[in-house]
């Protein structure tokens, strides 16, 4: 019997958002962990060239490093071009269906919308958090703690649109305009999740990192393997955190949607 997680059947409460977000998570993680491990990896293409480098440059200096810039802009991209791939290859395997390499060609066809979504809910956000940081102090402290909460509450009225143009394909502009009115009236419920999601995969980060610093208490003078292996755990942690994070996006879209429909209907 094939297992049918989204879309749901009927609105959740949150602890049955929270389990189908788990179930989710569960069944699709073999099948979805090659997707997140390989975002991560172009998300930290920047991080990877100042560690081959020996050095982390700061904000300023990597401005002018023509290199950084590409490999960060460049990996933004890909991380949100596979991370769509993820979205859609997990959306299939809740649902019951057999996914295949259909995920990744329709997320590499959607690229020019899924970057134009990204930019405009990024910019939206930035454009309340930005400007105050130009000010001096105390005045710099106060306004970016005043934008700090519409910047928030937007972050989580965007957040939908991504799985809204990958899942019902609507256009950009409606795709924003489609989150916005899912999220009204149920901003609490998805940040609810989004905080619970966070935290559980802050917390089982935090035990892999004591767990490795009692293994390895000074990584700086371990063996070139031990360091190897510190890496690819921390990768793997990210990935499956990244996989986590895409199973409540997905609970919480298809949720939103059911009451939507049923309030308007």
């Amino acid at each position: 019997m094939s297992i049918t997680l989204y879309p749901p059947a009927r609105p959740r409460t949150f602890p049955e958002l929270l389990d189908a977000s788990l179930k989710i998570f569960r069944v699709s993680l073999p099948k979805c962990m090659p997707y997140a491990t390989i975002a991560i990896l172009f998300g930290e293409l920047s991080t990877l060239y100042d560690l081959a480098r020996g050095q982390l440059l700061t904000p300023r200096s990597a401005v002018n490093d023509p290199t950084w810039i590409t490999l960060y802009c460049g990996g933004s991209v890909l991380f949100f071009v596979v991370w769509m791939a993820l979205l859609l290859r997990q959306s299939a395997v809740a649902a019951g269906r057999q996914p295949g390499a259909r995920d990744l060609l329709e997320a590499l066809r959607q690229a020019p919308a899924i970057v134009a979504i990204s930019l405009i809910a990024s910019l939206a956000v930035a454009v309340l958090i930005v400007p105050p940081l130009s000010l001096a102090e105390p005045y710099r402290s106060i306004g970016f703690g005043a934008m700090l909460v519409p910047a928030i509450y937007l972050f989580v009225a965007f957040s939908l649109a991504l799985p809204a143009r990958m899942l019902t394909g609507k256009g950009i502009v409606q795709s924003l305009l489609y989150s916005l009115r899912l999220v009204h009236g149920n901003w609490w419920r998805a940040a609810v999740m989004y905080i619970t999601g966070a935290a559980i995969i802050a917390a089982v980060s935090l035990l892999v990192a004591v767990m490795a610093a009692l293994v390895l208490p000074n990584p700086s003078h371990a063996d070139a393997g031990a360091r190897t292996l510190l890496v690819a755990v921390a990768l793997a942690v990210a990935a499956m955190g990244l996989n986590f994070y895409t199973a409540i996006l997905l609970s919480v879209f298809g949720d939103l949607e059911l009451r939507r429909a049923d309030h308007t209907g």
